[in-house]
């Protein structure tokens, strides 16, 4: 019998269920998603597959070839993620990976005939539709049962109180998880939480208003003096519409997340100012890193 391997259907399907998988394993971690680099990273994977029919060198596809390149679509879906959070995605994306080839597996075990004649090509390259459909379905699963069995203590709630310390003074703000939230500070590395500067108002001392209001003519002499004066930091951003700026922002004394149970987990981050308003309906006033909550 003569078998058919369609390059087009295998590239087209190979890019979908890469898309799906990259996704998933994005969000099962918890990372902000960049739907243009997740395409990218999905179209070379597709291509990397293919080539494997063409291309007669076996180590470029071995095992721990594989494994590597998959780390590469990894990190170039989610740059940024170092350490921990690269293991972390990487590994949610070999578990997403292995879930949908167990499920595919599975279902082309105890399917038979039936399902072979879905398949969208013939032969030992057989690629089937159902493929696609279950992966979207376990895909979109995996978080949400995740989330359910307590895969983060503190990742169940999108809204936390956090509490803020700078120079024996305290306070206790709303703040939400933001997977859109990238910030860092370029010198430590330190994640960054974005806060309403009339929040932060009542926690400052008055030498470094100036400073946090970008009011760069008025600040004082003396502001290196001050308790957080020498902590004082400028954190470049770049908005979604592509504007690009500066955050000012401070390492504080303390700060800790607030559990459902009300225990307090310290982490170390940058805190930072802004002259408008997060939420319009005032429900928040922080944006959190969703490194503080899955370190």
């Amino acid at each position: 019998m003569v078998r058919c391997v369609y390059w087009d259907v295998l590239l087209l399907t190979n890019f979908v269920v890469n898309y799906i998988i990259l996704l998933a394993a994005g969000k099962l971690a918890l990372r902000s998603v960049h739907h243009r680099r997740l395409i990218v990273s999905s179209l070379l994977g597709s291509v990397y597959a293919l080539s494997a029919l063409f291309v007669p060198l076996k180590a470029a596809y071995s095992l721990p070839a594989r494994i590597a390149f998959g780390v590469f679509m990894v990190a170039l879906s989610y740059p940024g993620t170092k350490g921990l959070a690269l293991i972390r995605v990487a590994f949610s994306f070999f578990l997403c990976s292995a879930v949908t080839a167990g499920t595919a597996l599975a279902l082309q075990s105890f399917g038979g005939r039936a399902l072979y004649e879905a398949s969208l090509l013939r032969g030992d390259a057989a690629v089937h539709w159902y493929v696609i459909v279950f992966s979207l379905a376990v895909m979109a699963g995996l978080p949400v049962l995740a989330r359910m069995n307590g895969y983060s203590a503190l990742s169940r709630l999108p809204l936390m109180t956090i509490e803020v310390s700078v120079g024996g003074k305290t306070i206790g703000l709303t703040g939400l998880v933001d997977t859109g939230n990238n910030l860092r500070d370029p010198v430590s590395g330190l994640p960054v939480i974005v806060i309403d500067w009339e929040a932060l108002r009542s926690l400052m001392p008055p030498e470094v208003t100036a400073f946090f209001t970008s009011a760069w003519d008025r600040i004082p002499a003396a502001l290196p003096e001050s308790s957080v004066g020498t902590r004082l930091r400028l954190i470049p951003f770049e908005s979604l519409s592509g504007k690009k700026g500066v955050l000012p922002g401070f390492k504080p004394d303390r700060l800790a997340l607030v559990t459902k149970n009300g225990l307090r987990v310290f982490r170390s981050a940058i805190v930072c100012a802004s002259q408008e308003r997060l939420s319009p309906s005032g429900l928040y006033q922080a944006l959190l890193h969703p490194d503080l909550v899955n370190p």
